[in-house]
């Protein structure tokens, strides 16, 4: 038996019938080393009866009573699992129809509310929806969002009518206009009534693109607090701050500096919102973006900084400021030069004057 292979049901019975030709030592004797595979609790339960049995072992009594209660326990995990299996293939049936009860309660809602909406008005939408003429479309929207009618702006933008671009403005749709119009009643109306809010123009650009470029702050801080990107990039890579940065709008520099705006962002020339308001002469947004910490040595790709900017355009005060917060009039771009190099007029006088000092 030393190399003997067995299965449970073969040492069991081995054993019984073994147990009334030879005492219980000699059956130990023979059997100690044989190798019985044991694949699972029941296994090893009936072997360890067996040798407890027929070798008269009663040291095994307490594990087998320890090993039974075990297999006992895991008989009735089993069938409460099997039973929260069934309950949750039974849970999972009746959302499925209650979704597809939902689904036909809606579908009827709708065919309802288009039964009350009038005539005329489902008629213009179809008619619009086969139009190019974006001012009348525009003009439509508006009419809907001033008398606060929201069932049919839902059926306006149900029908995609707000994705309808105006080609002479940069393929800017409904929601857009709106924007930089700053209708502010009309950009909730189209988003209260699923308008995609970061969806952009054919030439690039978000709604809340457009409002920080006419710095529009309350649909700006509307649009954000409905979760509008407030990193989103145009198709020039300027990001909402580096537009107000541009434009000088400095109450919406601070706001969007206060939501979390990348006051370090690149646009497509790797200027920096810094950059952008110092080539065009914004001291207000430079000075603030300064106070906030933004890096006045930033390199655009062909490496001007916010002072040669401001030099090359001649923008004296802005020079004149960033000269006093430290910034390196030494600089050099990747032709090599500085700001004095690009610099003419005032500019150029002022930066020979500390040159000499």
């Amino acid at each position: 038996m030393k190399f003997a292979n067995l299965t449970p049901d073969e040492f069991n019975s081995l054993l019984a019938q073994s147990h009334s030709v030879i005492s219980a030592r000699e059956l130990y004797a023979c059997t100690r080393n044989a190798n019985v595979s044991i694949n699972n609790l029941q296994d090893a339960v009936s072997t360890l009866k067996s040798v407890q049995k027929y070798m008269k072992m009663r040291v095994f009594e307490g594990i087998i009573v320890f090993l039974e209660q075990l297999q006992k326990d895991q008989s009735i995990t089993a069938h409460k699992i099997e039973k929260l299996q069934a309950d949750l293939i039974r849970i999972q049936k009746e959302k499925e129809n209650v979704e597809k009860e939902m689904q036909t309660l809606h579908s009827q809602l709708k065919a309802k509310e288009g039964y009350d909406l009038p005539k005329e008005f489902l008629s213009k939408i179809s008619k619009l929806k086969n139009s190019e003429d974006f001012n009348q479309i525009y003009k439509f929207f508006e009419e809907i969002s001033e008398k606060g009618n929201q069932k049919m702006m839902q059926k306006a933008c149900e029908e995609e009518l707000w994705k309808k671009q105006n080609d002479d403005f940069c393929g800017t749709n409904v929601l857009h206009y709106a924007s930089l119009e700053g209708n502010l009643r009309l950009v909730k109306s189209l988003i209260e009534c699923g308008c995609d809010k970061d969806f952009n123009s054919k030439n690039g650009g978000t709604a809340l693109f457009w409002a920080s470029i006419y710095g529009y702050l309350e649909i700006i801080q509307y649009l954000i607090s409905v979760g509008a990107n407030k990193e989103a990039k145009g198709s020039k890579g300027f990001t909402p701050l580096i537009l107000a940065s541009i434009g000088g709008k400095l109450d919406v520099v601070k706001y969007l500096i206060s939501v979390g705006a990348n006051k370090e962002a690149k646009d497509n020339s790797g200027s920096t919102p810094l950059i952008k308001a110092s080539a065009n002469g914004q001291l207000d947004v430079v000075k603030y973006l300064i106070s906030v910490g933004a890096n006045k040595e930033a390199k655009d790709n062909s490496g001007d900084t916010p002072l040669i900017f401001a030099s090359c355009y001649g923008h004296f005060e802005v020079v004149k400021y960033l000269i006093s917060v430290g910034a390196n009039k030494e600089a050099k771009n990747n032709e090599g030069k500085t700001a004095l190099d690009c610099s003419k007029g005032a500019v150029r006088e002022y930066l020979l004057s500390i040159a000499r000092k």
